[in-house]
Parts: C-alpha cells; structure tokens; sequence
C-alpha cells in the first residue's frame, strides 16, 4: 500500500515497469492526519488530501522501490532507472509505504459486531464474505482462491459460494467457520484468516435488509376499492425486492413475478411486507392520493426473504445469508436481458430497474461498494436505469440543548435544532450501498405525505412545521468523488420523533417511531391470514424510490408518445437516458434550501455552501409535471445523440424577440444525463466524461442557482438552473447555444456513448410574453451540429 499527499498524476504507468508489481487499484484520500513533515501552512491540524494506490508485489520489487525512495531522500538528484523517472515526482508526495494488514481488512466493515451479535445469540456456525484482491492473471487468481480456501478448511470452515465478475473487478468468496474459530478472530487469538494476503475485506453477509414495522397487526381496511382496468403490454419498470402478496386486491393482476429460486415457499403471506409496499406504490402511488393505476404490468422479481428469530417472530426480509448479493443481483438482471438455460430473456423491455435494498453495514466511506460498481456496469451494459434508495438511518437525533428545554421549544425553534443536529451527526449519516451508484438514480426522502394533516394520535413530535424538508432518517451524500447525491427527492412519508425517556442523557434526544398508522405513505398490506385488502402508512427513502419508478413509467409514456408523432423519435435506445433526464429536469432546492442556507451557513462553510447544502438535496424535490406539459410562458426542447471522446454537439434554442431589452424575471434550466462505461481499478471510476458550459452564449440568465458548478460535472448527471432580470437587447434570430462535449476520463471510450438533453426557458407565469410560440416558430433546426476535436470544458 503506498499513500501519497495531493494528486499523482501517470503513477499507475511508472508502477507497471517495475517487475513483480501487479496494479489492484487506487483511492482517493480526504482524511490523512498531518505527520511525516506534511501539514498545511494555514492550518496545522487540517486533515490533508491524497492517494492509495494499491498494488501487489513481490518482495524484490518491494526492496527495489524502498531503495530508490532511500536512496532519493539521500540525494535529490539520484539517477532513476529507466521508464521510473516519475517515480521522483512521487517520492516528492509520499506518505508512506507499508503492507496491507489486519486492520485494513475489517477497518469499517463491521464484521466483528456482527460475529458477536451471533455468537452471543448462539449461533454455531458464522458466515462471512471474504472480498479478494482481483487479480487480472488467471493463474494469480486461482491461487489467490486456493490459499484462502484452505486457510477456511484450517479453521473447519467452508466456502458456500463463489462469485468472479472481472468487468467490476469483483472477485468474492462466501464462507462459513463454526463459533470457536470465531470467537478466537475476534479475539485475536487465530489470526491467519485476518493474515491472509489474498483478502482486500472481510465483510458480513444478510446485511442486505429491511426492518420490519413494530406492531404487524395495525392496518385498515380502505374504504370501497375504484374500477380500474389491468395493464397490459410489456413491462417498463421491474422490482428486486421481497415477494409481494400478489392476490392482494390492489395488487392482483398487476404483477409478472418471476421467482426462479423458489424464494415464495420460505414467505408465509403475512410477512410479504417490503415487497408488497414497493409493488403498491409503483403501481398505484400513495393511496391517499388516489392517482390513477400505472398501464403497464410490474415485473417483480424477489430477491429477500424472510428473516425470524428463535421465537419464529419476524424480523425483517433481507438477502439470504448462504447467497452473495452481487451475485445474486446479477444473475437476476442477466436473466430479464439475456435468459439463462436455454430460456429466452424473462423481461427484455424494462428500462428502469427499481432496488430500495441497502446494505446497513456498507456506508459510503472511500471506495465505490461492489454492489454500486455491479449496478453501474449493468447500467451501461443493458442501457437500463437502476432507481436506488439513498438508505435510512433511524438512530437517535441529539439535539444540542438541555433535556429540560426541549418542551419549551416553539415548532419553528425545534425545527432548527433538529436541522442542525442532523447536520453535524453526517459522519453517521452517509450514503448506504448501492446509493452510490453513477449511472442510477438516487432518491432521498422528503418530509411528506398526503395523510390528513392533523393525524398525530399519540401526540408524537413532528420534527418540522413543513413538508419541503429533507426527512429526518433520509441518508445523505455526497457521492463517490463528492459528486451530486442523492440526486432527486421525493415524498418518503412524515416521520414523527418521541423523547427519549429517562435522566441517563443530559441533551435533549428524540428516537424515531416506526408505527403503521398516520401520517405516512398508504401503501397495501399483508394483513392477517385471509385477508387480501387491507394498508398501512410506511416512510422511508424505499418509498421515494418506489415513487420515482412510477413516475419513471409515466415519462416513458410521454416518449413513446413522441415516438409516435410523425417524426418517430427518439429512438428506444434513449429511453433510459431521457427518463433520467426528465426526472431531474423539474428540480430545484426552493425555500427549504434558503431555509438551510440560514440555519447552516457560517465562517467556515460560507465559500462553498452550496457543495455541502448539496449533499443534502442533490439538485432538488422533483416535480416531473413540469416536463411534462409547456405553458405560454415555458418551454421545453429535448435532444439526444451519442459522441465519441474529443467530440461534441451544439443544439440551439432560439431566444423568443419579446424578451429582448426586458427586465423580466426569466429562467434556463439545462439537464444532461449520460452512462458510461466504469474502470473499477482506477479512482477515476468513470470512463466517459459529457459536460456543457451553461454561461457560453448564453445572454439572458447568468445566476447560477442551487447545486455547485464543480459538484455537477463529477457523475453523469449535469443539471444546471441559471435566472436572469437585466436587460439585454439581441436580435430576431438569436440562440443560445448549448455544447455537449465527451471526453475520456478513466479509460478509453469503445463506444459511442448516448446523452439526453432537456432545455427550458421560462419567465414568471402570467407575464404576457408568449415564449413557447415564439421559440416554436423558430425551432427548425431540430438535430445537433457536431463540433470535432473538443477536449477540454
């Protein structure tokens, strides 16, 4: 492991001509201590930014490299051999150089708790996922496998199951040792399973898993149930969740499951809980609302079961411990596409994929988690998109005041004070697995819900006077790389708050609730045996999700109506591109984000307040309405095309004559979404890089609103809201012009790669500027003028 200060640039081509160096990888580092002589001038005590870069050697190139850094801090001016020169360049930067150890194995994995959570509920035998350093050679694979397996057979221990997936550099191995073996790790007693070269971490399994709400028996019974007809055609949108109650009233006939495993015998149908909530409101939405079904069919396909403890009491429905959830999710995906055994592809027509499973114990920290990478490939392998949930985190809220003041505390105050602690508690907050993932959509959850606004019969404490907030158990970002995540909110239900009791704690601390009744979302239920129409209120990040795959569904309807118009685009290669698009294209932080920028803005965040109130909202509550319809005073132009590395596309939208010298309040929104190909062994992760500069030619708005300008170009998702009010005389004729430009970024680009673009101009409604007709009339040139040889932005 070598760890260096600051950024190393052609480090990986220097490494590769040493003999005896294999590359694994590299990270980035954002929280190296001061020591060895680095620290900032300004501050001594600011934690620094750097490198690892993770190879494997042999002990000759280790000696070599070590006596070049030697013999290089002796003398500066040492003669390098050749092809190693930017090694000087380096050893400049260096950190320090050691093996990869013990601690570096289980360092945030949280496999030791829960080896002890089991061994203190007796279990006999623990199982664990053993994460290998991929190695590109096949015989250094092989024994790589071989070595670990026979260490798991010195502890009597087996290995259950296998996974190698080399497009992610995933190579995997799921094992079991009985308890005493166990207990020794744990106690650093037998030490050789930690040793071992070939394990990058040792992970727990079955932490894939959604709790389940605390008292199963509270549900209504809806009131009389609307006509509606039952889908028909193909599936668009597809569930990786539990096994919903598919006779459910509101359920039946809407579902195409698809349960090759088997999963339906271990479910008894009371304990169909996430599956049949996620189906519900993909289909139907909050039922509190009383939106219309969706049209298509849901294809479901379950990848959880049901989880009890000794009592035979559910706890919650989570992956199968005896199964690798990369694995599994694979497969799953694999089969919609491409079939298996002979079969045909099970659901070849979905373009969204909906996955509100995260991995607790898998909060983003440094590295893009396996199942994020898995996500990304398929993504781009399958030109689907992936709709993750950001992830929960129901711990306890300690506010910064006495225990004795909370009751005196106005809402609004509250309000604050809830705000704030959650800010300052984000190191447990983060992002759960998958939510990471770039080529996905990741949903946070709002503050909201369509229950009756008094609902609150158990006086619990509603921790905001609003509904525009962040919920108080949403994860939040930022993504890999600080990129924008989540990227959208959505309604996830109100979450009410009790006090915690007792005289233990000195702060004020509320504890979350996890009831079935008001407010929430109304979602179907299991219900008790025989029943098949009853609901229950959920919240969560899962239902913003569920929400956002729905109306993933709605926005295909609204291409493929394109589609069918005379000029027969776009094309269904861009469908998962453009829903993308879409979804964000309506966001913005509204007042919840100056409301924020109030509570939280101070000294030392001031100058990039707008970076750390994006890991909060992303680029903002979505509103897929105003995508979906123009007005006279708003207009929206859609394009689409692929492009190569050093390529780019001008689009053009003609600026209407009536805003020209006008002081009008006007506003341009300009969305891009893309999916790249990924490198998982290079920190760059992402092959393809699209960008556009919203400010070039562009003379009617240049107040750059919300989300941070750099945070927005480090995913694939750009999304930039600009507002203007001066005055600018142009001519009849003149446009504003938008550049798509692609560059390589992790690896070259072998593929074309397909964008999406949306484009609104808006002014204030009911200002008599007929803006839509105006750009109408002069939108004729409706496709891209490519632009050769771009390569910077």
């Amino acid at each position: 492991m070598i760890e260096t200060i600051g950024s190393i640039e052609n480090f990986v081509n220097a490494v590769r001509r040493i003999d005896g160096l294999e590359w694994l990888g590299e990270f980035e580092l954002d929280d190296v201590v001061p020591d060895y002589g680095f620290e900032d001038e300004n501050d001594p005590q600011k934690q620094l930014k750097g490198q690892l870069f993770l190879v494997m050697t042999d002990q000759s190139a280790l000696r070599q490299i070590k006596s070049l850094f030697d013999r290089w801090k002796d003398d500066q001016d040492t003669e390098f051999p050749y092809g190693l020169a930017k090694l000087r360049h380096l050893f400049t930067h260096l950190y320090k150089i050691r093996p990869w150890d013990e601690e570096d194995r289980i360092r945030d994995t949280g496999v030791f708790d829960d080896w002890k959570f089991r061994l203190q509920h007796g279990q006999e035998r623990v199982p664990f996922e053993a994460e290998l350093w991929f190695r590109g050679d096949a015989h250094r694979q092989q024994q790589a496998d071989t070595h670990l397996r026979s260490t798991i057979e010195s502890l009597e221990g087996q290995v259950v199951q296998q996974c190698v997936i080399p497009e992610i550099a995933y190579h995997a191995i799921l094992g079991e040792i009985p308890r005493a073996h166990a207990q020794g790790i744990v106690a650093r007693q037998e030490v050789n399973l930690l040793q071992c070269e070939g394990i990058m971490h040792l992970r727990p399994v079955g932490q894939c898993a959604i709790r389940v709400p605390e008292d199963m028996a509270e549900t209504d019974t809806p009131g009389e149930e609307r006509q509606s007809e039952l889908p028909q055609g193909d599936p668009i949108v597809a569930l990786l969740d539990g096994l919903p109650l598919t006779r459910h009233r509101l359920l039946e006939g809407r579902l195409i499951v698809d349960d090759p495993d088997g999963y339906e015998s271990a479910y008894q149908a009371q304990e169909r809980v996430h599956g049949t909530s996620m189906a519900s409101l993909i289909c139907h939405g909050d039922l509190n609302v009383g939106d219309d079904p969706s049209g298509k069919p849901l294809y479901v396909r379950p990848i959880m079961q049901p989880y009890r403890d000794f009592d035979g009491r559910l706890i919650d429905e989570h992956i199968p411990e005896g199964i690798l959830p990369v694995d599994l999710v694979h497969q799953a995906v694999r089969r919609m596409y491409e079939g298996e055994a002979c079969e045909p592809p099970t659901a070849p027509r979905v373009r969204v994929i909906n996955l509100s499973v995260c991995n607790r114990s898998r909060p983003l920290v440094r590295e893009m988690s396996s199942l994020a990478r898995l996500l990304d490939w398929l993504a781009w392998q399958y030109n689907v998109l992936f709709i993750v949930s950001a992830g929960n985190h129901p711990h306890d809220i300690e506010l910064d005041i006495p225990r004795s003041d909370l009751s005196n505390l106005a809402p609004e105050e509250r309000e604050k004070a809830v705000i704030k602690a959650i800010a300052a508690d984000t190191r447990h907050r983060r992002l759960l697995s998958p939510a990471e993932t770039l080529n996905g959509l990741t949903l946070a959850a709002t503050h909201a819900d369509s229950s009756p606004p008094s609902t609150n019969p158990h006086h619990l404490i509603d921790p905001f006077t609003r509904t525009d907030l962040p919920s108080v158990i949403s994860a939040h970002g930022p993504g890999y790389r600080r990129s924008i995540k989540p990227d959208i909110l959505l309604p996830g239900g109100r979450q009410l708050l009790s006090e915690k009791l007792g005289t233990t704690h000195t702060k004020a601390t509320l504890e979350t609730t996890s009831l079935n009744i008001p407010p929430g979302q109304s979602v179907a239920a299991p219900g008790a045996p025989g029943q098949l129409n009853q609901t229950w209120h959920t919240r969560g990040t899962s239902n913003a999700a569920a929400l956002a795959s729905r109306d993933a569904g709605i926005l295909h309807g609204v291409i493929a109506q394109l589609r069918a118009e005379p000029e027969g685009i776009p094309p269904p290669e861009y469908d998962a591109v453009l829903i993308r698009a879409l979804h964000v294209h309506g966001t913005g932080w509204g007042k919840a984000g100056e409301l924020y920028d109030e509570i939280l803005r101070n000294p030392q965040n001031s100058r990039k307040f707008k970076e750390y109130a994006g890991q909060f909202f992303g680029y903002g509550s979505a509103n897929i309405a105003r995508v979906m319809a123009c007005t006279d005073q708003r207009v929206t132009v859609l394009g689409f095309g692929e492009l190569d590395d050093g390529e780019a596309h001008e689009f053009r939208l003609p600026l209407p004559p009536s805003l020209s010298a006008k002081t009008q309040w006007r506003r341009l929104t300009v969305t891009l979404a893309w999916l790249t190909p990924v490198n998982s062994r290079n920190q760059k992760y992402r092959i393809a890089h699209l960008w556009f500069d919203p400010k070039t030619e562009n003379p009617i708005a240049s107040n750059r609103m919300y989300a941070d300008h750099r945070a927005v170009q480090r995913g694939t998702l750009q999304h930039e809201v600009l507002d203007g009010g001066e005055a600018v005389p142009f001519q009849d004729g003149k446009n504003i012009v938008i550049k798509v430009n692609c560059r390589a970024d992790a690896g070259d680009i072998t593929k074309p790669i397909r964008y999406a673009l949306a484009v609104t101009l808006e002014v204030a409604e009911g200002i008599s500027i007929p803006i839509y007709q105006e750009v109408r009339d002069r939108l004729e040139v409706r496709v891209p003028v490519a632009v050769q040889g771009e390569s910077s932005g």
